[in-house]
């Protein structure tokens, strides 16, 4: 499952009544995970890497 896909369960399920500790359990994610979800629309994006130097 992507994280897209994850934030979207997240949010779909808590606006259905779940509550934040069942969602945790559910997804295996921590609290602050499933409240970035819920507070966002979109996910944070990732980290980017810096580009490795070409030999």
């Amino acid at each position: 499952m992507s994280k897209v896909e994850l934030c979207a369960a997240i949010r779909r399920d808590h606006r259905g009544g779940m509550k934040i500790r069942e969602i945790e359990r559910n997804y295996n994610v921590s609290c602050r995970t499933v409240r970035k979800a819920v507070d966002s629309v979109w996910p944070e994006p990732g980290k980017q890497l810096p580009h490795a130097a070409a030999s």
